[in-house]
């Protein structure tokens, strides 16, 4: 932190000429270590070891938020090293009667009411890398086997019953299952 030395009500202005140049110096010396880090012209700040703060927004919080009350990332992440879960995971849970258009799904476990559900449900394709899993409820749901690889027929999934699904290249593949017939 820039040392300023105080100028006295006692002092002239001649006296204190030199006093005031070191005191402008030592802040203007102050100010060009924090434009190393901070540039005034773009707002980027760079080469920060460490900064304490209680809540970090990215782009106005529309990005992320990082908070000691929790993270929120609201932009699609990508990962390029291992995670480590040390605590539980939760997963989204949609009810629907109908699954998402093509490459439009958001959520990872659909709860179908088999009640307002076509017969078969339409399973459109995913995205690369997905992973859906489909519930059954109020009785059994079918499933168009179109873009599942390896069933010959509608897939069966009984009350209660569950079908885990990964989208690779063109095709959903079935993961898991529980409670369901698969044709083949």
């Amino acid at each position: 932190m820039a040392i300023i030395t105080t100028i006295q009500g006692t002092d002239s202005l001649s006296a204190s000429r030199v006093t005031l140049n070191d005191n402008f110096t030592a802040i203007n010396d102050e100010l060009a270590q924090v434009t190393t880090l901070l540039d005034p012209s773009t707002g980027n700040l760079t080469g920060v070891i460490d900064a304490g703060v209680e809540t970090l927004l990215v782009d106005a919080g529309n990005a992320a938020e990082f908070a000691t009350t929790g993270n929120t990332l609201t932009s699609d992440t990508d990962v390029d090293g291992a995670i480590s879960f040390n605590g539980a995971v939760s997963y989204d849970v949609t009810a629907a009667s109908a699954l998402p258009a093509a490459n439009s799904f958001v959520g990872t476990i659909y709860v179908i009411d088999s009640t307002t559900a076509a017969n078969p449900v339409t399973l459109n394709i995913g995205d690369n890398g997905q992973e859906i899993t489909l519930v059954a409820d109020g009785g059994t749901v079918y499933i168009d086997n179109t873009n599942i690889a390896g069933p010959t027929a509608a897939v069966e999934i009984a009350e209660f019953g569950t079908l885990t699904l990964r989208f690779v290249g063109t095709m959903w593949y079935i993961v898991s299952s529980f409670n369901a017939t698969i044709t083949i």
